[in-house]
């Protein structure tokens, strides 16, 4: 595909300071062992030290346990093995868990022995770039999306309060070409005061008459700890605030009591725009009824189904394998869909997910057409 014809797409779900993050952190990806990742981290562990010095911290990104030929994380003996003393983070290629060595462990006040780490707010301890050097890391990111054609972008990461978007507004005037739609969490949305709903939040540059801001847009909603019996009241503090939800959906379970709070809770009179579901991972056929019922749009990552195939062949039954990724299902009830990365975990290439869309091996009856998988990766999307 030209690049002509990729200009003006929108990649509708990444995470920009994750991707800046991930730029600056020792890359894992090759590793296709847990003896490889670790002589990975070893390599990094001492560029870090001869770098930085004393107390400096190794901040490794890109690996998937699914995908080692063991099968399972490195262990904390492992892990101090292979980094010493210096404290290290090993990231997660979906960014939903860490693994910390036994000195950032420590660091991060974790009892001895403890290993894999999913709370935000003790990976919040980890020291952070300053502010200056992550705007210019998100700018550089906009700059790599301006490459590809995607000018339009959606940022739906869960932990996005005022401070953030504000630093995506700074880094946007660097980037004016890409225009940023930014999510906020859920339990997060006091922080914009009286801002609202696709209202606009204005950087520091812009403050001083640069062109970067960011559009307000969804009320991210991220079951915490997978504990899906929080949905519903975050669905409620949003619909308090006048927004519209996008909820992240990674399984049955989680799909159903999405549908039972997006029912419980309806949007108000005509809603600018409509609830979302992030991912759809996985979907029985009545649930996609449902989906189509509530008028709810669904953003979706059609990458995943060719990068961890091997994954799904171990981990599913046959059964489940034809309910993966519903792309083609979800289009013939009318519902609304857009094709998107979830960057960084996959690369923000609008021709790698059509082609995913359209050649997919796992459920191949959700297959769509090239010319309506190149619609999707537009904002509007497709059905109604």
């Amino acid at each position: 595909m030209s690049a002509a014809q990729l200009a003006g797409y929108c990649d509708d779900h990444l995470h920009l300071l994750a991707c800046a993050a991930a730029r600056r952190s020792s890359d894992v990806r090759a590793a296709t062992s847990v003896g490889g990742l670790l002589s990975l981290i070893r390599q990094g562990a001492r560029e870090q030290a001869a770098a930085g010095g004393p107390g400096s911290w190794l901040r490794a990104w890109g690996y998937d346990d699914a995908l080692l030929d063991e099968r399972r994380h490195p262990t904390v003996a492992e892990l101090d093995a292979a980094a010493q003393d210096v404290p290290a983070v090993l990231h997660h290629i979906t960014g939903h868990v860490a693994l910390v060595n036994t000195a950032a462990g420590r660091a991060l006040g974790l009892a001895g022995g403890e290993l894999l780490i999913e709370r935000q707010d003790v990976l919040a301890g980890v020291p952070r770039s300053d502010r200056a050097e992550t705007v210019s890391g998100v700018a550089a990111v906009l700059a790599d999306l301006a490459e590809a054609n995607i000018t339009i972008c959606t940022d739906a990461t869960h932990t996005n309060d005022l401070e953030a978007l504000e630093l995506l507004a700074d880094a946007a005037a660097a980037v004016p070409t890409v225009s940023i739609t930014a999510m906020v969490g859920a339990g997060r949305l006091a922080s914009l005061g009286d801002r609202g709903f696709g209202t606009a939040v204005q950087g520091a540059e812009a403050a001083k008459g640069g062109p970067g801001s960011v559009r307000i847009g969804h009320a991210k909603v991220m079951p915490p700890h997978d504990d899906d019996s929080a949905i519903a009241a975050l669905v409620a503090e949003a619909r308090a605030h006048g927004f519209p939800v996008a909820i992240h959906v990674m399984d049955i379970d989680t799909l159903d009591a999405t549908l039972d709070a997006l029912e419980a809770h309806p949007l108000p009179g005509p809603a600018v725009e409509s609830d979302r579901i992030e991912h759809c991972a996985l979907a029985l056929p009545e649930q996609l009824d449902r989906i189509a019922q509530l008028g709810v749009k669904v953003v979706t990552q059609p990458s995943f189904v060719t990068r961890r195939a091997q994954k799904y062949r171990e981990q599913l039954s046959p059964t489940e394998q034809e309910w993966l990724w519903p792309l083609g299902s979800l289009l013939r009830r009318g519902i609304c869909v857009t094709l998107s990365s979830d960057a960084p975990t996959v690369p923000p290439d609008p021709a790698e997910w059509i082609e995913a869309a359209t050649g997919r091996d796992l459920a191949p009856a959700e297959r769509i057409d090239a010319e309506t998988a190149r619609r999707l990766c537009w904002r509007s999307g497709a059905g109604r």
